[in-house]
């Protein structure tokens, strides 16, 4: 009787399982896997071990996410989470099932318990299919859905450092599209009277390639682990990290050598960037590959960016001090092209590893962060009383708690902004809705049990930063966007609200990338 129930498709509306969100549409054959909490803090052997096979159910959200075949949430999910993100990119199913009641044991996975191998699909709106499944056909299945390769560009001509204004988008082959259309919201933004897109360099991908070249030991290690056929099998994912682990640890070590005039070039051009009070300011290095932000490829929290400080304790540090900080920063922000996650993901869209180039975007960190979160110039807020052009933002307090990749129990304020298609530059016709509040106190720090009545922002705030990421569109459309569909080209960005620079907190933009529906 129960191999027979096993055989019968379950079939769904979700309107009769007391609010079960479709995330992300899809079919996926995997193995079932239920991660408690206790799994998920104490990053155990457990969780450690789902793959691309698996299907998990988690207590918590992810802090980082590898390929898997789907995604199922206990918890409630932030809709510009990068699990949110990245199961829209994949294709794969992802479900919600905070509010369904029951939990895990409703009838809807009754029988389908701890490792056993279904077959899932979600249907946009409102429908769910489970069914028994077997590993051979989830191996059958993940050959039959291999991705349409990606080529990527690359241009390892440019051999120094570039500042924002020598950049525009078509720099994207030679410096990443992050750094490439970090310049171009800027040209697209700052005005002579206010800067909303702060300065930046950028450091090619020459020099990268410069760093793999000269450490020859790091090149051949990096042609070992994208010739070894096993780094491709599904479920080999124990392999492939102890391969690749091992490939960053001889990037990280002193063995490898960093060109030290490069680095004498970045200090001298730190050493002149200060605050007001003219003391010299901490840098951020942002990962900016040739592998993300691309129309077809988002590539969202792939790769690992880094920061140099150039103090501690209000005291600047040594010569040797700031030569060992930037060097540890370089080498981590390269090393992180060969992340597990970046691997797989790479493997999953059929991505040539050998092609993938890191340049670095550099720009001050912020030093007086009130708040950052962030948004999508598309109303994805599927509330049914919110219809219409809308600006959907995610926000949080202060730099601990992040929006895309938050801690277990952390809420974002959800605001939508709606606004007049016909005039989308008229903030007098923007009309702010709260969606949720955060559960961060005003502290910046302290999770409340209860929701913060306190807006992260302020009305004209949130304005003001609907109305620069509208304009943001309009700049980068007839460059980025899809000509035959144009006007369903939105944006995503992020933002923080800083108050180092001005008297008052102010809206700053830090990225901008294609949204990918």
């Amino acid at each position: 009787m129960k191999n027979l129930f096993f055989a019968i498709t379950l079939l769904y509306s979700l309107n009769s399982l007391a609010q079960a969100v479709i995330i992300s549409p899809g079919k996926a054959i995997g193995k079932l896997v239920i991660l408690t909490s206790e799994d998920m803090l104490q990053g155990s052997e457990k969780f450690k071990s789902i793959d691309d096979l698996s299907i998990p159910v988690f207590a918590e959200l992810p802090m980082e996410l590898s390929q898997l075949a789907g995604i199922i949430t206990l918890q409630q999910q932030n809709m510009l989470s990068h699990a949110a993100i990245k199961s829209k990119a994949w294709g794969k199913p992802n479900l919600d099932i905070s509010k369904l009641e029951g939990g895990i044991n409703n009838p809807i996975f009754n029988g389908f318990t701890d490792g056993a191998w279904i077959e899932f699909e979600l249907i946009e709106p409102n429908t769910i299919k489970v069914s028994a499944s077997t590993e051979e056909a989830a191996l059958e299945f993940i050959e039959k859905n291999k991705k349409t390769p990606i080529e990527l560009k690359y241009d390892l001509s440019i051999d120094r450092i570039l500042n924002m204004n020598e950049l525009d988008w078509t720099y994207a082959d030679k410096v990443g599209s992050k750094a490439a259309n970090y310049a171009e919201l800027a040209k697209a933004l700052n005005t002579a009277d206010r800067t909303v897109v702060r300065y930046s360099y950028a450091l090619p991908f020459y020099f990268y390639n410069q760093f793999v070249e000269g450490n020859p030991q790091v090149k051949r290690k990096i042609q070992e682990a994208i010739r070894d056929p096993v780094m491709k099998k599904p479920g080999r994912k124990e392999y492939r990290e102890k391969k690749l682990s091992a490939l960053q640890e001889l990037i990280m070590s002193e063995e490898t050598k960093v060109d030290s005039v490069l680095i004498e070039n970045l200090l001298a051009l730190f050493d002149t960037i200060t605050t007001k009070k003219g003391k010299k300011r901490n840098m951020k290095l942002r990962s900016a590959t040739n592998s993300e932000d691309l129309p077809n490829f988002n590539g969202a929290g792939l790769y690992t960016s880094a920061s140099y400080k150039a103090t501690k304790k209000k005291e600047e540090l040594s010569k040797e001090e700031k030569v060992a900080n930037l060097t540890t920063a370089l080498k981590t922000v390269w090393a992180s092209i060969w992340n597990l996650r970046a691997f797989e993901e790479r493997n999953y869209f059929g991505i040539r590893h050998q092609d993938v180039y890191m340049g670095i975007q550099i720009n001050p960190s912020f030093g007086d962060e009130i708040a950052d979160g962030v948004v999508v110039t598309k109303n994805i807020a599927n509330v049914p009383m919110l219809q219409g052009d809308g600006v959907y933002i995610e926000a949080q307090r202060g730099d601990i708690h992040s929006v895309a990749n938050p801690n277990p129990g952390i809420k974002p304020q959800k605001i939508l902004v709606l606004y007049d298609k016909q005039d989308p530059l008229n903030q007098e016709k923007y009309t702010v809705n709260v969606i949720q509040q955060s559960n961060i106190a005003d502290d910046t720090e302290t999770i409340l049990p209860n929701d913060n009545p306190n807006p992260v922002m302020t009305d004209a705030q949130t304005k003001d930063l609907a109305y620069q990421c509208l304009k943001a569109v309009e700049h980068f459309r007839p460059l980025l966007g899809d000509k035959s569909n144009a006007s369903e080209f939105s944006l995503d960005l992020e933002f923080k609200v800083d108050a180092e620079d001005t008297e008052e907190p102010q809206v700053y933009l830090k990225q901008a990338r294609p949204y990918l529906n």
